[in-house]
């Protein structure tokens, strides 16, 4: 077993900011970069959180992503937005086009957002819980590179594909709902590489096409959809939404960030943004959702259940937990951030 060490929040925000700094990134959006990243490490989402650090800053080192890049938007419609991230940090591109679509939906109910040029974006659900708290519904899809087969296939084609939903509420936690189209994230699968754990079965094909517990054999291989035929369903939507219509790679024009050298990876995003108030006033909005909630939650339960959770609000629960306990790093991470400290000549704290 790994021995693993607890940091202060603020200790790792602050070292991954001046690590970003040193790279070139603005303190703006090394300030962005670490938020999405903190807000999935605090929340129990570790394939998204610190562990994603090192490859970010390893991929801008390498010429991969644009520290510094001009994010171009252009207003097709009055509520559709097409945006270029130029090849930008995927977290940094995505709240720099969600504020603006933000904006156009606050001024006209609804707006669509089209983004190409980007890069691996962290945790979904951040973007849908910044648009909750300015009292937005959104829905945000993601392609990524080759990892789940067409249903049938053994060779990957579609990203994990992850979908994100955010249903806002008048005091936290708001609905968020968070999900890899794929049964597993990628970064589940990673994570349990680096580790030298098994996944479970059922989650990946090996090369062959044979199932898999092996984590690397998974890698090499693809990962199985969620819900068989339906998820590989999902998943071709939201490539065709995420990629086809926006402009953006997809299929296997989307570049990998840990094994396709300084190719750019031409992730691509689809947002829409939808005033909560937008057919009712705002308080019968939240009258209204209160009172789903709640029938939700009295459903009588089933044995050895305690309590009906919504979605996203365990790990809400969590980050209050890991906000007042530390953040707790495997010995791995903590000597790759020693590294990255000594590089760039920084004090990890």
């Amino acid at each position: 077993m790994q021995h693993s060490s607890r940091y202060e929040v603020n200790t790792l925000r602050r070292f991954m900011e001046q690590a970003f700094t040193a790279c070139g990134v603005s303190e703006a959006d090394g300030q962005i970069v670490v938020d999405n990243l903190l807000y999935a490490e605090l929340r129990g989402i570790k394939s998204h959180g610190v562990s994603r650090f090192p490859v970010y800053l390893r991929r801008i080192q390498m010429g991969a992503v644009n520290p510094q890049p001009q994010i171009s938007m252009e207003q097709r419609t009055p509520v559709l937005l097409k945006v270029d991230g130029d090849n930008g940090l995927g977290s940094v591109v995505m709240v720099h086009a969600l504020n603006r679509g933000m904006e156009l939906a606050e001024q006209l109910g609804i707006c669509a957002v089209g983004i190409k040029g980007s890069n691996h974006c962290g945790a979904s659900g951040y973007y849908c819980e910044l648009a909750a708290e300015q009292g937005l519904v959104s829905i945000v899809l993601t392609d990524g590179p080759p990892a789940t087969p067409p249903w049938g296939g053994r060779e990957a084609y579609f990203g994990t594909n992850p979908m994100a939903f955010g249903l806002p509420r008048a005091q936290k936690p708001h609905i968020i709902v968070d999900l890899a189209t794929s049964l597993a994230a990628r970064g589940k699968v990673i994570r349990a590489a680096a580790q030298g754990e098994k996944i479970p079965e059922g989650w990946a094909l090996d090369r062959e096409g044979l199932p898999t517990t092996d984590p690397q054999a998974a890698l090499a291989g693809v990962l199985l959809p969620m819900a068989g035929a339906k998820g590989y369903a999902l998943s071709l939507v939201v490539e065709h939404l995420a990629g086809v219509l926006v402009g953006a790679g997809f299929g296997k024009d989307v570049a990998w960030q840990y094994s396709e050298g300084n190719k750019p990876a031409n992730v691509g995003h689809f947002i829409i943004l939808v005033k909560a108030d937008a057919f009712m006033e705002m308080s019968d909005y939240h009258k209204r959702t209160e009172q789903f909630v709640e029938e939700i939650k009295k459903i009588p339960l089933a044995p050895g259940t305690k309590e009906i959770k919504l979605p996203g609000e365990r790990s809400w629960e969590q980050q209050q937990c890991t906000e007042a306990q530390g953040i707790s790093l495997d010995a791995d991470l903590q000597a790759a951030l020693q590294t990255i400290a000594q590089e760039l000549t920084i004090n990890l704290g």
